[in-house]
């Protein structure tokens, strides 16, 4: 009786040790992968990129990816999306008492300066962007500018010809732009031809009328554009969410555990399973991804690299509750009603079946997604293995 007592007491410590060696694991690759980790300083903060200051600020490398969930009525920009390749920047960031900076790199073989009177050609150009709020019971915004209950504050910086292009802005998703005036806020970026390479360096307070960096860890976005590649407005490389390590202010373990989840998730999932799942729910009667083509094109957010420009913890929450984060569309392949009646000017409607989301009688927003909240977890986590391992835009017409 002892012995089988002992065994079995046995049995669950090792269970608990395994869950525990499995969490800690998944928060050492997140770490690892996902976390930049910032570099406290008394003294003032740069904005030039060749201070000396960034020479001794550890950096990571961060990986954006073509924004493919918005389609521009422009077909030499649409040709190219599928012969992109993926942007690799180098992040570091630096922080006082009062600011703080952050410095990005990447290699751009064809800088772009846009004309100030032009039609037809673009800037290159770069963007961070805030959560402005976060924190434990906070879900992520969606990635591409937040959303309606998401808003996020937004940093651009573009190369335009007699100018200097630098704005800031709150946004809750796309076409929702609204430019801010936030005081101590300064954008630097040069070229430099030898090495054939953009670097931006961003400052601004650690709080703001908007926004309260003063975490301890604290989400950030890039965004990069390529003028070369027809780039301009939601056409552009795209990055996940990062995380930013203040290692000044107390890290809330709840928040880390949150953003963190499934972080192993391709060795939690069963990747092979969460695509039959996908099918067997109806996912790709809606959604465009991988070799399922089936879905109208524009009906739905296109998945084919969603597994880059997403976290976990983002996925699931759509999975279980779509209405949480609301992606408003702007419908710009206009699919048009036929059966509609025509307006003045003799053009049919919008058809409502490509809008992505329904206008509440209060003006709120739900998306047209139904919550699969009744799934199991198993099955949430293969799903979401699947959606991870989407990282390619080849198929993108």
């Amino acid at each position: 009786m002892k012995k089988a007592l002992k065994a079995a007491i046995f049995g669950i410590t090792a269970g608990v040790t395994a869950l525990a060696f499995s969490a800690n694991a998944g928060i050492k690759d997140f770490y690892k992968w996902e976390v930049l980790n910032a570099k406290y300083v008394n003294d003032e903060l740069p904005t030039d990129p060749k201070a000396d200051l960034w020479k001794s600020v550890p950096g990571k490398k961060v990986y954006l990816y073509p924004q493919v969930s918005v389609r521009l009525n422009d077909k030499k920009a649409n040709e190219i999306i599928p012969r992109k390749r993926l942007t690799a920047a180098l992040v570091k960031v630096a922080y006082n008492r009062d600011n703080i900076a952050v410095y990005i790199t990447w290699k751009d073989k064809t800088p772009s300066i846009q004309p100030a009177v032009t039609t037809n050609a673009f800037a290159d150009g770069v963007s961070i962007e805030f959560p402005n709020k976060f924190g434990k019971g906070i879900t992520l915004p969606y990635i591409g500018m937040g959303d309606s209950k998401h808003p996020v504050t937004v940093y651009l910086q573009k190369e335009v010809a007699g100018r200097d292009y630098q704005k800031s802005f709150i946004s809750e998703g796309f076409g929702s732009l609204t430019e801010i005036n936030e005081p101590d806020v300064d954008v630097v970026m040069v070229y430099n031809k030898g090495k054939r390479e953009w670097t931006a360096v961003f400052k601004r307070p650690l709080k703001t009328e908007n926004s309260n960096l003063k975490a301890g860890l604290v989400p950030i976005g890039f965004a990069i554009w390529d003028g070369s590649q027809y780039e301009r407005d939601g056409n552009k490389s795209l990055s996940r969410w990062k995380f930013i390590r203040l290692g000044k202010y107390e890290l809330d373990k709840d928040y880390l555990s949150y953003v963190s989840w499934g972080d192993m998730i391709h060795k939690e999932g069963d990747p092979e399973r969460g695509k039959q799942l996908m099918a067997q729910n109806g996912c790709n009667g809606c959604h465009r991804y991988d070799d399922q083509q089936m879905a109208p094109e524009g009906m739905a957010p296109n998945l084919y690299n969603i597994g880059g420009i997403a976290h976990a913890p983002y996925l699931r929450d759509s999975i279980v509750d779509p209405n949480d984060v609301v992606i408003k569309n702007l419908n710009q392949n206009r699919h048009y009603n036929k059966a509609g009646a025509k307006d003045v000017n003799g053009a049919y409607p919008n058809n409502d079946m490509f809008t992505w989301y329904i206008v509440n009688p209060d003006g709120t927003v739900s998306s047209k997604m139904p919550p699969f909240n009744f799934l199991p977890e198993e099955d949430i986590k293969d799903i979401v293995a699947y959606l991870k391992t989407l990282r390619t835009w080849k198929n993108f017409k």
